[in-house]
């Protein structure tokens, strides 16, 4: 099943459109960007991966088929720019261990029914880890959630905010906490196993 949405995005950039660049730019540079940093020991080198990055993707855009959300698309090319880097540099990734136990992300976690595992290394802090799950949502259910979980807004209000019906606005919402729930057990597993590139 093809990303009807994101093959639109991807249309309008092949075929040079200026508005449908400056989109596709707003919508994926900050959220490959925080990517990109969760996987990196190094802070500096993150702008020229990001950038390298970026510049593969419009290159190979019109490659991508639509069978996955193009954000996850190009996460995989950000994956192997990542790889390219370190093997270049001659150095090994490690996971890196950082876990912030800050009260409201802890409740925000409780919100979706979701139990932390203590004795897990992630190699992001927990509120990055919040936001690059949010960052592979599909946009609506990303903005959802923060409203409704980090800044408190009510499910009218979130209607009144994305257009909808306060019904549709709640079967959104239960089906966005259980792809979050799904995102971040993903993500969690993933960042916890360390990966070494020598």
């Amino acid at each position: 099943m093809q990303n009807t949405q994101d093959m639109q995005l991807v249309k309008r950039v092949i075929a040079a459109e200026r508005a449908g660049f400056d989109e596709f730019f707003e919508a994926y540079f900050a959220r490959l960007t925080r990517f990109c940093a969760a996987r990196m020991r190094d802070s500096s080198a993150v702008e020229d991966i990001v950038q390298e990055t970026m510049i593969k993707v419009i290159r190979n855009l019109h490659t991508y088929r639509g069978e996955a959300m193009l954000f996850s698309w190009m996460c995989q090319i950000c994956r192997n720019e990542i790889s390219t880097w370190y093997k270049r540099y001659g150095r090994k990734q490690e996971a890196l261990v950082s876990i912030d136990d800050d009260p409201a992300v802890r409740a925000t976690l409780e919100s979706f029914g979701m139990e932390l595992q203590r004795d897990l290394d992630y190699d992001v802090a927990l509120k990055d880890l919040i936001q690059l799950t949010l960052d592979y949502l599909p946009d609506n259910y990303g903005k959802a959630l923060e409203w409704k979980y980090m800044e408190g807004s009510s499910v009218a209000e979130i209607a009144e905010r994305l257009g909808m019906g306060r019904l549709a606005t709640q079967s959104m919402l239960a089906r966005a906490r259980k792809a979050f729930r799904a995102c971040f057990q993903d993500l969690q597993q993933e960042l916890s196993t360390p990966t070494t590139v020598t």
